[in-house]
């Protein structure tokens, strides 16, 4: 892959990755336009951007939930370690669907990814989800996510594993179905992504290291990782203003936008 395509690509999935609009989704289309042909090491290395841009933004949340782990092992605890602790294990809740159907179906789910008929669909699903979000009524804040929220917001997770139905238009979706304020769901749903994203890299290690890494792959890998880690701490700000003014439906006007040019592109033979 030259590298020009490896800084787009970088873009694609640090920009969508966290804006509600499918990264999944986004890479399968741009890969088709640009004829790139994404290796498992680029694909996982984009993801690592991604990654590592969420522990930069949320490194304050990241220790508050480490200690709140640490929490489980003593007794008395004060009102706020008791809240940093039943946070991480909600947490722990919410992303255990999807990592359980994600390691039972990965076959089927990659099998949805060869379909750009499924993701221009599910772009249309995700508009949907987005849009509804206007109705909600929407008064709790991140401090008042109980089990049944995580149980809820996890379950959403499990259908965004599907191409072009975005993870985190899902899960935020979700719990502002379930009261949240927009900018409480969005903070819950990034909190979620840290170990989603880092699992979903584990999974994919084993082939990693055995398709191997070429040395001319490093330049274009270093450079993804770099742009990927750079747009995605600009999407994770960028959401979360959007979330705080409560005007999500916008992105809902994209995805339309995304469909259409998806069949159209693919029925057209672009890609």
């Amino acid at each position: 892959m030259v590298l020009w395509k490896s800084i787009v690509l970088g873009i694609v999935q640090g920009l969508t990755e966290f804006l509600p609009v499918s990264s999944s989704g986004h890479l399968v289309v741009f890969s088709g336009l640009l004829k790139a042909g994404s290796t498992l090491a680029f694909d996982v290395a984009l993801h690592f951007g991604s990654l590592i841009a969420l522990v930069i933004f949320f490194w304050g949340d990241i220790a508050g939930l480490f200690r709140g782990f640490l929490c489980t092992f003593r007794g008395k605890l004060s009102h706020e370690e008791a809240r940093k602790r039943n946070m991480f294990w909600l947490i722990v809740a919410a992303i255990i669907p999807s990592g359980v159907i994600g390691v039972m179906f990965s076959a089927t789910i990659e099998k949805a990814f060869a379909s750009l008929y499924v993701v221009a669909a599910m772009f249309l699903v995700t508009a949907a989800l987005l849009f509804l979000q206007y109705f909600a009524s929407t008064t709790r804040t991140i401090r008042e996510v109980g089990w049944k929220d995580a149980l809820a917001i996890g379950i959403g997770q499990v259908f965004a594993l599907l191409p072009g139905l975005s993870r985190s238009g899902t899960t935020m979706s979700v719990g502002v179905y379930r009261g949240l304020k927009q900018e409480d769901a969005a903070h819950f749903s990034f909190l979620m992504a840290i170990p989603t994203i880092a699992g979903a890299a584990i999974f994919k290690l084993k082939d990693f290291l055995q398709a191997g890494m070429s040395s001319g792959a490093l330049t274009e890998i270093g450079t993804g990782v770099v742009v990927s880690v750079l747009t995605s701490l600009v999407a994770i700000g960028l959401l979360l203003k959007v979330a705080r003014k409560g005007k999500m439906q916008w992105f809902a006007l994209y995805c339309v936008a995304a469909a259409v040019f998806t069949f159209a592109a693919h029925y057209f033979g672009f890609i």
